[in-house]
C-alpha cells in the first residue's frame, strides 16, 4: 500500500491532472490511497473571500466566488468532457455554501478561526469531487472519501492537532476495506473534524501532514509526495540555478530542512512516519520517470558535509542585553516567562550570561514582549531578517565547519547564530536583502 499525496500545482492545470491520472495508473498495483490539496491558488483565493465579506466587500466576495466557479468548471470541461456536467453539480452545494458563509459574513463581520476552517476547506472539498471523478472517467476505481470522517484532531481551529490511535481507527474501519476490495479512495488534504465533530484544519501545507497520517495508520510501504519540483534540492533553484536533486536524505536532515523553509515538505510532515519507519519520496508530476528524493530514518552520505541550505524569510531578530543580571540566578527564566505570557514561539534561541537573541516572526505579541522584556535590559528588535540553515548529518563530525561556513560571509552582518542540540543545522540570521549573495556563496563552498 502507498500513500500518493498531489499538491495544488499536480491538480492546478487540464495537462496536470493528466499526468496525475496516469501517475495513479501506474500505481494500482500498489494498492494506492489519494491525496490531494486544493487546485492552484485557490485557497488563496479562499482567504481574500472570507476576508472581502468580514470587511464589508460582499459585492468582491462574491464575484471571486463565481471566478472559482469558473476555475473549476473550466477544468472539468477539459478534463472531464462529457461527463462534467455531472461533476459540476456535485460541486453546486459547495458553492451554495461559500455564498451563504460570505453573506453571514458580510453581516457579523468576524471571521472566526472556526469560520476560517470551514471557508479554507471547500477548497480540497472541490478538487476531490473533480478528481474522483476524472479518474472513474479514465476506467480507474476511484472512490470519493471524506476525510473528516477519518482524520481526528483535537478542538483547536487553523492548526489542530491530529489524535493519532482514534484516526488509526477511523483509517482501519473507513479506508483499509475500499483498498482489500481493489478500489481507489480519494481524500482531502489539510481538512479533518475535532472529537466533538467540529471542521478543523491542519494549518496551511496540512495535506502533506493528511498524507503522513494516514500512511502511519495503515502501515504503508512508503509515501509519496507529488509536487513541482525534482525533489529536495541542495539550495532553492530560484537563487541557485545550478542547484542539484539529493537523492537521498535523512529524517533528521529533512525536519530541519522543512522547518527552516524549504518549501518540498511541510513542518509536521514527517513525524508519523518517521514514528513508524516509513518512507517519505518526493517526486515531481511533471517529470513522474525521475527518482525524486526519498526521505530515510537514516540514510548514507552522498560525500558532502552539507546536504542543503535552507532559508525562512519575513523573520525579526530580537537582541537583549542586561549587564545588570551578569552572575544573577533566574535571568532566562524571567525572559521566557515573557515570552510564554506573549506566546512568543522563537524559531532560534542564541544565549550568553548577560544576553539573549532570538529569531521569531514579527507579530503584535513579538512586540508586546519586547516591550515588557526593556524591564530586564536593552531591547533591539530588528524585522527584515532572514534565517538561514546549513544542514547536514556530517556537521557534527566536521572539525572547522563554522569557520567554512562564514568564511565568505565576512563583508556581510550576522545578526545571530545558533546550532541546534541535533548539530546537525547550523543557523544564522542575516538580512533580507542579502540572501540573494548568501546563498549562491555558501553553494559554492559545499559543492562546487
Amino acid at each position: 500500500m502507498r500513500v500518493l499525496k498531489f499538491g495544488g500545482t499536480s491538480v492546478g492545470d487540464p495537462d496536470n491532472i493528466r499526468k496525475v491520472v496516469e501517475v495513479v495508473r501506474s500505481r494500482r498495483g500498489q494498492h494506492p490511497i489519494l491525496v490531494f490539496s486544493a487546485m492552484g491558488d485557490t485557497t488563496d483565493r479562499l482567504v481574500e473571500i472570507g476576508r472581502d465579506a468580514a470587511a464589508g466587500r460582499l459585492d468582491k466576495a462574491l464575484e471571486k466566488i463565481e471566478a472559482l466557479r469558473s476555475f473549476h468548471a473550466s477544468i472539468a470541461g477539459m478534463v472531464l468532457n462529457p461527463s462534467a456536467e455531472e461533476a459540476l453539480r456535485a460541486c453546486a452545494p459547495l458553492f451554495e455554501d461559500l455564498e451563504a458563509v460570505a453573506r453571514s459574513l458580510s453581516v457579523l463581520g468576524d471571521l472566526s478561526p472556526a469560520v476560517q476552517d470551514r471557508l479554507l476547506g471547500t477548497g480540497e472539498l472541490l478538487s476531490t469531487t473533480l478528481m474522483a471523478a476524472a479518474l472513474e472517467a479514465a476506467g480507474l476505481p476511484a472512490r470519493w472519501a471524506d476525510a473528516r470522517e477519518v482524520v481526528v484532531t483535537d478542538g483547536r481551529h487553523t492548526q489542530a492537532e491530529p489524535l493519532f490511535e482514534a484516526t488509526r481507527q477511523r483509517a482501519q474501519s473507513k479506508l483499509r476495506p475500499l483498498v482489500d476490495a481493489g478500489e481507489i479512495p480519494v481524500l482531502q488534504g489539510f481538512i479533518a473534524r475535532s472529537e466533538s465533530g467540529v471542521p478543523t484544519t491542519l494549518g496551511r501545507g496540512g495535506s502533506d501532514y493528511t498524507a503522513s497520517l494516514l500512511g502511519a495508520a495503515l502501515g504503508a510501504e512508503e509515501i509519496e509526495i507529488w509536487t513541482d519540483v525534482d525533489g529536495i534540492m541542495t539550495a532553492d533553484p530560484s537563487l541557485v540555478p545550478e542547484a542539484r536533486n539529493i537523492p537521498v536524505m535523512s529524517f533528521r536532515e529533512a525536519a530541519e530542512l522543512a522547518f527552516f523553509g524549504a518549501r518540498v515538505l511541510h513542518p509536521k510532515t514527517l513525524a508519523p512516519a518517521v514514528d513508524r519507519g516509513i518512507p517519505v519520496r518526493v517526486l515531481n508530476t511533471s517529470r513522474p520517470d525521475g527518482s525524486g528524493t526519498v526521505v530515510l530514518f537514516r540514510a548514507p552520505g552522498n560525500g558532502h558535509v552539507v546536504k542543503s541550505i535552507a532559508y525562512k524569510e519575513g523573520m525579526a531578530v530580537l537582541n537583549l542585553v542586561s549587564a545588570r543580571m551578569f552572575k544573577a540566578h533566574g535571568f532566562l527564566r524571567r525572559v521566557f516567562e515573557v515570552l510564554e505570557r506573549h506566546r512568543v514561539a522563537p524559531d532560534l534561541v542564541s544565549t550568553s550570561e548577560v544576553s539573549v537573541a532570538l529569531a521569531a516572526a514579527p507579530s503584535q505579541e513579538l512586540d508586546a514582549a519586547a516591550a515588557d522584556l526593556r524591564e530586564l535590559g536593552e531591547v533591539d528588535l530588528r524585522t527584515g531578517q532572514a534565517i538561514v540553515a546549513v544542514v547536514g548529518e556530517r556537521l557534527k563530525e566536521t572539525p572547522g565547519i563554522v569557520g567554512r561556513v562564514f568564511e565568505d560571509l565576512h563583508d556581510l552582518r550576522i545578526a545571530m547564530v545558533s546550532q541546534g542540540g541535533s548539530e546537525i543545522a547550523l543557523c544564522f540570521a542575516v538580512a533580507e536583502d542579502d540572501l540573494a549573495r548568501v546563498v549562491p556563496r555558501l553553494h559554492r563552498r559545499f559543492f562546487g
